[in-house]
C-alpha cells in the first residue's frame, strides 16, 4: 500500500533553500528502495494551487467543528480552507522544512496550521529546519505548538533534523541558494534516511492504533 506524506516549505522565496534542500530529499526517496511506496505532495505557501491561505480566520475556531473527516471540509465557508482540509485528511504523515526567521517560525506557515485543528490530530510529522546554527529556536518552537497544540506526532526528536546552513546560502542572492546537489548535502544522507525510517514506522503504530491494515 502506497503512503502519500505532504511536504511543507516554509520559506515562500521564489527560489529559496528549503526547495533545495526538498529536491535532496526527494534524490533519497528515488534511490532507496525501502521508500518505493512513497508518494509525496510538495506544498509551497504561495505557489502551490489553494495557495496562499488567506490571513483571516472564520469566525468559529476549528476546535468547534465535527472531528470527523468525512464531515469536515464542508464546515468550513472559504473555499480555500475546503480544499486545505482535504488535502492534509489525504496525507498519511507529514515533513516540514523551513528556516528560521529571526528567532523564530514563518509567518505563513504557522497560519496553514492555524485555520485547521482535527485534520492535524495524530498525524505523524517530522522536522527539518535549516538556520546557521541549525535552525534550533525554530525546531523547539514547532515542536511545542504542533504536539501541544495540534496534538500532531512528532517522531523520535533524535531523527529530526537540523541543518547547519552555510553561511553564504543565507545572505546570498536568488541563483546562489541551495540547488540540492551540493556535496556537503551528503553529509546528511544517513539523518535524512533515519528521519524517514522512523517516519514510516511513527504512521504504521497510528495505524495499527486505529486497527487500519498496512
Amino acid at each position: 500500500m502506497s503512503i502519500k506524506i505532504g511536504i511543507i516549505l516554509g520559506s515562500t522565496r521564489k527560489s529559496s533553500n528549503t526547495k533545495g534542500i526538498s529536491k535532496y530529499f526527494e534524490s533519497i526517496l528515488k534511490t532507496n528502495e525501502e521508500f518505493k511506496n512513497i508518494k509525496i505532495e510538495i506544498i509551497h505557501l504561495t505557489e502551490s494551487f489553494g495557495h496562499p491561505l488567506p490571513f483571516e480566520l472564520e469566525n468559529e475556531i476549528p476546535q468547534s467543528k465535527s472531528n470527523l473527516k468525512e464531515n469536515l471540509p464542508n464546515e468550513y465557508s472559504n473555499l480555500l480552507i475546503k480544499n486545505w482540509s482535504k488535502t492534509i485528511s489525504n496525507w498519511n504523515g507529514l515533513i516540514i522544512i523551513t528556516p528560521q526567521y529571526n528567532w523564530g517560525y514563518p509567518a505563513l506557515l504557522k497560519n496553514s496550521f492555524d485555520h485547521l485543528y482535527y485534520e492535524w490530530n495524530n498525524l505523524p510529522f517530522g522536522l527539518i529546519t535549516i538556520g546557521g546554527h541549525g535552525g534550533s529556536k525554530v525546531f523547539k518552537q514547532l515542536s511545542e505548538i504542533l504536539e501541544g497544540g495540534l496534538k500532531m506526532k512528532l517522531i523520535n526528536k533524535d531523527n529530526n533534523l537540523q541543518i547547519n546552513l552555510p553561511k553564504k546560502y543565507i545572505i546570498s542572492s536568488e541563483e546562489d541558494r541551495v540547488k540540492g546537489d551540493e556535496n556537503w548535502l551528503k553529509d546528511y544522507k544517513q539523518d535524512f534516511e533515519e528521519l524517514i525510517q522512523d517516519l514510516l514506522q511513527t504512521i504504521k503504530e497510528r495505524r495499527n492504533e486505529e486497527n487500519v491494515e498496512l
